[in-house]
């Protein structure tokens, strides 16, 4: 992947530190400006910048994946894209991460090649 001129601002959120760090570095080398919350609160908090995405883990104490992306659509009226990385996998799993708000569900564990692909993708979809 080659680095834009205009660089994409991603949020990972995660509670697991070597997620957000792995993916962090991997984004980071394929030229997007990336940051991280290790909650959804702390998430909520980061998101008065701009973000152009967002890579959200579904299970996380206090407010959940799910929760999050249901209050940045109803409540928050956020049409940020959002991409799941969730250890839960099954198709009623990933359903409801459609149904919440997602554009995209990746089940863990990821290939970080497929996460850029699909990050990619999305970003050429909404923002090109």
């Amino acid at each position: 992947m080659t680095q834009r001129p205009y660089k994409y601002r991603i949020l990972v959120v995660d509670d697991e530190e070597d997620i957000c760090d792995i993916l962090q570095f991997n984004l980071q080398q394929a030229g997007y400006d990336v940051d991280t919350a290790a909650s959804a609160e702390e998430a909520l908090l980061k998101l008065k910048s701009e973000f152009h995405i967002i890579l959200l883990d579904i299970m996380m104490d206090g407010i959940s994946g799910l929760k999050m992306a249901q209050l940045l659509r109803e409540e928050y009226n956020n049409p940020i894209p959002i991409i799941f990385l969730s250890a839960l996998d099954t198709e009623a799993d990933i359903l409801a991460g459609f149904q919440k708000g997602g554009d995209d569900y990746i089940p863990k564990p990821f290939s970080v090649k497929e996460v850029l692909a699909r990050v990619n993708a999305v970003l050429h979809r909404i923002y090109e």
